[in-house]
């Protein structure tokens, strides 16, 4: 009876002495889990970040390379359209299946002399087309303001009309309205496209904004 209990008593040592060794077992096992989550988690980030760092260092020498073409290539279509350069310089070219749309934001501002330069042209019209009513109202509706403001779309239609009337008010009037001419730039914007074989354009994308 006696050696029987001895023998129980060992048992429950023996099954306690098991536990504790599976506990650190376990603890061990788990111990080793950490260090490898935590080295493939330093590998990972270290590998992401400096691919990241890689392509942002790309992405800024293409958008640097963007930039700088498409704006030689508009300063050579001023030139060849002979287009002034008051606008706002956004435009859109296509080749084949690939289109680029290059946009200029800001806002575009005429200061006082605008209010005299419109003078100017207002006296050269009433003066030159008295009799043609429909010519002095297409000239007039280029002067049109939108909330106290001058378009620059429209002024852009008296420009290209400048060297057609020899008159001192037209002339003049023009050039006070290329002098009181103001663009307040603040950010350029790219966007790339590409057509897919059912003629619809399909965004390339790429995010330049805070390169």
């Amino acid at each position: 009876m006696i050696t029987q209990t001895l023998e129980k008593k060992k048992t429950v040592a023996e099954l306690e002495q098991e536990l504790a060794q599976a506990r650190q077992a376990e603890q061990a096992q788990k111990e080793e889990q950490r260090k490898q989550y935590e080295e493939i988690k330093a590998q990972t980030i270290v590998e992401l970040c400096t691919n990241a760092m890689i392509l942002n260092g790309h992405l800024f020498d293409f958008k640097k390379l963007a930039f700088n073409s498409l704006q030689t290539l508009y300063v050579m279509l001023q030139e060849y359209s002979s287009r002034h350069a008051d606008g706002k310089g956004n435009f859109r070219l296509e080749h084949e299946n690939y289109r680029v749309s290059y946009k200029r934001q800001g806002k575009a501002t005429f200061d006082e002399r605008s209010i005299q330069a419109e003078k100017h042209i207002i006296d050269f019209v009433n003066s030159k087309f008295q009799e043609d009513i429909d010519t002095r109202d297409l000239i007039m509706s280029l002067l049109e303001r939108k909330k106290g403001a001058l378009d620059i779309n429209l002024v852009q239609k008296l420009y290209a009309m400048e060297n057609r009337f020899n008159d001192d008010n037209w002339k003049r009037g023009i050039e006070l309205l290329k002098e009181s001419y103001k663009y307040s730039h603040s950010k350029d914007y790219v966007s790339f496209e590409i057509r897919g074989e059912n003629g619809e354009w399909t965004p390339i994308n790429l995010q330049f904004s805070n390169i």
